[in-house]
């Protein structure tokens, strides 16, 4: 977000322009988490804008007193989304220029908050990794059937499922920059039918058994999802990232049947093994490659292999980060169990 998306622009009688404060935009924002920007980018124009205009008379700034309050709403609730230490500590223009309490300068009023805001952003930071821009919204995971879709409200991001919802999950709530946790995702998954009056133990446990269930075939997938259950409740549900299993990190509409009457391919590895939301807008991707990932009819085939790293490649300098785990790890033999121990704990050690 830049100042100037908080305004809009008309050419006025003179062959110049305006700029007028956008409300709706800003209300918007208040309401909730919008695809287009992040928390963290929004809360700093805010403050800073609020620093800028705050101190002038109604008429002679940007902002009138309405757009003012306007503006420390949404900043407020933003901040509120974000878990920031600090608020702004007045309603209306008047209140800051009238109250004795607020006779000190503005920039001591807005230096602590945007400090603040950059603490959160290194608290959520991770050295080394630059994560990925842009918000999430529409995760679908646990999938054991591609599901049919429809946008609902295109510039809303608002997707519905209209085929084969029973076969997967839908996590529709927005997820901040400080990610999903496991805590985030049990709120979420014992809201549903059914499934809100069990107590907190059997909520769980469904849980698991349906995430479980997405990878019926593969073993070395229930051992993976089994260690890091197991990582999870030893670490802390509040602080350990979500693990979502068969993800759908990308989506086409169609077969690759249909693709064929007109040529050209459908997107390739739609579906990821696993996804993992952590802080910082880190977006891990977990991958068990068994022999099909490198051969065909049981036979080395290059081309499959060079598909799948050209494939990591492009992920990575999205600013994904991909860990792939070779099937022959997950024999009993190679203590697979501890293996993932430690991999998960350096992961996610900040």
């Amino acid at each position: 977000m830049t100042p100037d998306d908080l305004f809009t622009k008309a050419p006025d009688s003179r062959g110049g322009f305006t700029m007028t404060f956008n409300r709706p935009l800003v209300e918007q924002l208040r309401r909730g988490p919008m695809l287009a920007y992040r928390d963290e980018d929004v809360a700093y124009q805010l403050v800073c804008l609020l620093e800028a205009e705050v101190p002038l008379i109604d008429g002679h700034g940007r902002l009138s007193n309405q757009d003012v309050s306007d503006a420390v709403r949404c900043a407020d609730a933003v901040l509120g989304r974000l878990n920031t230490s600090q608020r702004i500590p007045f309603a209306t223009r008047r209140e800051y220029l009238n109250s004795p309490g607020f006779d000190r300068d503005i920039a001591d009023i807005c230096g602590p908050i945007l400090r603040a805001l950059a603490d959160h952003e290194r608290a959520t930071s991770h050295a080394g990794f630059r994560g990925v821009n842009g918000d999430l919204r529409n995760v679908i995971f646990a999938a054991t059937k591609k599901p049919e879709l429809v946008w609902v409200d295109v510039t809303q991001g608002i997707v519905e499922i209209t085929k084969n919802a029973e076969h997967c999950l839908m996590y529709d709530r927005p997820i901040p920059s400080t990610g999903l946790t496991v805590s985030d995702i049990l709120a979420w998954w014992k809201n549903r039918d059914g499934i809100h009056s069990l107590p907190p133990t059997a909520q769980l446990q469904q849980l698991k058994t349906r995430l479980a269930d997405s990878s019926p075939s593969s073993q070395p997938e229930k051992d993976l999802l089994r260690s890091y259950w197991a990582f999870a409740e030893s670490r802390g549900f509040d602080s350990t990232p979500a693990i979502l299993p068969q993800v759908y990190l990308h989506y086409d509409p169609v077969t690759q049947a249909q693709r064929d009457r007109n040529g050209g391919r459908v997107i390739p590895n739609q579906r990821r093994d696993f996804l993992l939301l952590a802080p910082g807008s880190r977006r891990i991707i977990l991958e068990i490659d068994g022999k099909h990932h490198y051969s065909t009819s049981g036979e080395p085939d290059p081309r499959k292999y060079a598909e799948m790293v050209k494939e990591d490649r492009r992920l990575r300098l999205q600013g994904y980060e991909v860990y792939r785990f070779g099937g022959y790890e997950f024999q009993p033999s190679q203590a697979p169990d501890n293996m993932l121990m430690a991999f998960f704990t350096e992961l996610l050690t900040d």
